[in-house]
């Protein structure tokens, strides 16, 4: 059977589940790297360019990863648009140059384009992935449950159950629930905003939305509001960018009287022009509807101690503010 790698990393946390079940129906053995660890980050820094994003250089480093594991191909679509008017980020449109140009002794790369301007432009792609890479196999079928494995992941995240793998649930442990002396804050809401790269890559960001679980807050996330609900916030003008315009329509929907975060982390990476204009704005919302709302930028010198201190704090203020304790807004 051959095998074909797909990396955990970027936009494959969010349309890993299409994929996996599109190739695993194509009869190939699917190798997905691991979560993010250090191994596979400082493999990626080794690799990558020095002025790409952190996201970018472990995208490198998961390719590594499955280069080294006898695949017969790595998966690494060139990502273009999803359906919208809005684009993906440039080092999207352009990774399978970098990663050809930056590494070596790689196998052979599947460089599809992905660019779904019209209701039948992800058919299209699978079948013409299916004639090229598996010839004879049943296209219609593993199309559509692919596309059922995608609807199922969607619903999933919607009922927010999903964290960190795009093919895990997550049920919880021990470790999760909250303490007795946390019950002050049982009752906060916190919406995290980030693309989904790194609001659910673990390693990046810390385990910060385990970290909050833990403080007893219930945690919401960009892409746990529905699509639908999304296209609903129009702004003068969009932002060109697939994922910015995402976190954006999705702080408007959090903060709405209805269902109003008690406060809103905003995570975004170092050296993203995209998402600092994404992060102001959030701000300037938050800041008209008396929402505190914190900025956490993310880069592989991130250290642990640093982020566990400012989220403890954040919570720790949330809940004093919720209960009147005191009544302060913080943007910062």
């Amino acid at each position: 059977m051959k095998r074909v790698g797909i990396p955990r990393s970027l936009f494959f946390f969010t349309y890993l589940p299409f994929w996996y079940t599109f190739w695993a129906e194509l009869g190939y053995e699917v190798v997905v790297s691991p979560l993010t660890n250090k191994g596979i980050l400082d493999k990626g820094v080794e690799e990558a360019s020095t002025d790409l994003c952190v996201p970018v250089k472990v995208f490198h480093g998961h390719v590594a990863y499955l280069a080294g594991q006898q695949v017969d191909a790595i998966f690494l679509p060139r990502m273009v648009n999803a359906g919208s008017q809005a684009t993906f980020c440039p080092k999207f449109l352009a990774l399978p140059e970098m990663v050809k140009c930056s590494m070596t002794d790689l196998p052979p790369l599947v460089e599809v384009r992905v660019d779904l301007t019209s209701p039948w432009s992800l058919r299209s792609l699978c079948h013409k992935i299916q004639q090229e890479w598996a010839p004879g196999k049943d296209f219609g079928a593993a199309y559509r449950r692919a596309v059922l494995a995608q609807e199922a992941f969607q619903a999933a995240l919607t009922r927010g159950e999903l964290v960190g793998s795009a093919l895990k649930p997550y049920t919880g442990d021990e470790g999760d629930k909250p303490k007795a002396e946390e019950a002050l804050k049982s009752e906060l809401d916190i919406a995290v905003l980030g693309y989904p790269y790194t609001v659910h890559d673990a390693f990046l960001n810390g385990g910060l939305l385990r970290k909050l679980r833990r403080l007893g807050a219930r945690v919401h996330t960009a892409d746990m509001v529905p699509i639908r609900e999304l296209r609903r916030y129009r702004m003068h003008k969009d932002l060109f960018w697939h994922y910015s315009n995402m976190v954006f329509k999705a702080g408007k929907f959090w903060l709405q009287p209805e269902r109003r975060v008690d406060g809103i982390i905003h995570v975004s990476t170092f050296a993203c022009g995209p998402d600092a204009m994404v992060g102001k704005m959030l701000e300037l919302e938050a800041k008209a509807r008396g929402v505190p709302l914190i900025a956490l930028t993310l880069d592989e010198q991130t250290g642990q101690a640093g982020l566990d201190t400012r989220i403890e704090a954040f919570v720790d203020m949330l809940a004093r503010r919720k209960t009147g304790a005191y009544n302060i807004s913080v943007h910062g």
